[in-house]
Formats: C-alpha cells, sequence, structure tokens
C-alpha cells in the first residue's frame, strides 16, 4: 500500500489545484489547511487507501435539485462523505466545492485525517481530468467538533477541534455582491451550532431553505 512518501509536494499541490478549480467567487473560502497538513504526514505514517465510495454519496447528488442562479448550497457532512459527494458533483454537473475546512489534521488528534487526506489526494488526481465549469458551493466537515467516544484518553489525544468563525465563510455583504439571493442548507445531523448561528444571520437578507437530518433521509449506512 502507498504512503505518503510517494506523493511530492508537486503532486500534493496539483491535488489542491484540482479541487479549487471552479469555485469561482467562492474561492476565497476554500482552504488550503488539509493540503498542508497532508505535508504533515509524509514521513510515511499514513497510507493512502482511499476509503470507498458510500452509496450515501450517490443518493444524495441523485436527491438534489437542479442548481439555480443566485442561489447559494451549503453542505455540512463528514468529511469523507462530503469529498465523495463533491467527486460526483463535479462528475455529473461539473460543479466545484469550496472546502470551508480550517482544521489541521494530526495522526495523534482526535480529527487524525487520514480518510479525508486520502480521498483529497487520490480523487484529486481523477478530478485534474474532469471538466469545472458548473459553479460552485461551499462545503463544511461536521466532524470539526465530533463528539469524543467514551474509551477516549483526553490527556494523550490532541483535541484539535475546531467551530466555524467569522472568516470561515462569506459575509451577507460578499454574497450580495456576487449576486446571490437564496440558500439552500443541507446538514447529515441536527444543524450544528455554528452552522446555525451563520445560516440565522445570512436569514436576515436571505431566503433560506434548510433541511437536516440527511442521516435518516438518505441513510446512515451510508
Amino acid at each position: 500500500m502507498p504512503t505518503l512518501r510517494a506523493w511530492p509536494e508537486a503532486r500534493i499541490l496539483d491535488a489542491m489545484r484540482a479541487w479549487r478549480r471552479g469555485c469561482g467567487p467562492l474561492e476565497p473560502w476554500f482552504r488550503a489547511t488539509p493540503f498542508a497538513a497532508a505535508n504533515h504526514y509524509r514521513d510515511g505514517a499514513l497510507a493512502i487507501a482511499c476509503p470507498a465510495e458510500p452509496p450515501a454519496a450517490r443518493r444524495l447528488a441523485a436527491s438534489l435539485p437542479r442548481p439555480a442562479r443566485g442561489t447559494l448550497w451549503i453542505f455540512d457532512l463528514p468529511g469523507p462523505l462530503g469529498l465523495w459527494l463533491t467527486w460526483e458533483l463535479r462528475r455529473r454537473r461539473g460543479l466545484s466545492a469550496a472546502l470551508a475546512w480550517n482544521g489541521w489534521y494530526d495522526p495523534r488528534g482526535l480529527l487524525d485525517g487520514r480518510a479525508e487526506i486520502a480521498l483529497l489526494l487520490t480523487l484529486g488526481r481523477r478530478l485534474g481530468r474532469m471538466p469545472a465549469g458548473g459553479g460552485g458551493y461551499l462545503l463544511f466537515d461536521s466532524h470539526r467538533q465530533r463528539e469524543l467516544t467514551g474509551d477516549t484518553d483526553k490527556a494523550r489525544v490532541l483535541d484539535n477541534r475546531y467551530t466555524l468563525n467569522e472568516e470561515d465563510a462569506p459575509s451577507l455583504e460578499q454574497l450580495g455582491a456576487i449576486g446571490i439571493k437564496r440558500v439552500r442548507a443541507w446538514s447529515w445531523r441536527e444543524t450544528a451550532e455554528d452552522v446555525k448561528a451563520y445560516l440565522d444571520y445570512l436569514g436576515r437578507g436571505l431566503h433560506m431553505t434548510i433541511t437536516a437530518g440527511l442521516a435518516m433521509e438518505i441513510g446512515a449506512h451510508g
């Protein structure tokens, strides 16, 4: 099984560019943090094994409405599922995700990123060969504040969880400048408090449609 030693820094940068291509005016909110963390693993500790695509990614992609001009899509999904959804939306519709992921993955951390980094790099190679011109959307990683399991030794594990802040997503003024009038938001489970605060803020000036509980609707086993 290959490790990150087989991924020169230039190839990691190429993968990042492939994911970012097509984000359009949302590109300022695409974070390089996960790709910087990938370099952190290049001592060979992370094996590159791309997790299989969950059926939920295909079902969710197929269930979405047609993108509409003036409507911003926002997804708050578990990292691996979100990346597979992005793959499906690029393949089917040419859409691109602005990965608003501002946490630093660490092999000793609660967010170790092993599945996410493997997907970012492996799928990034494929995305580089696919057209991207259908528009962009925001993708958050709902694992950013994942619950601690009962057997987690807090004293031995780096707590690298994080919450969204005002720099992680565009403001009403910024969205107005790019012609956004409506927002459609989807969450895997209940809407997280930091996302809820952001959506409440956007709701002051934009028409909102919020869908929570996709795990039940699309299929928790995905």
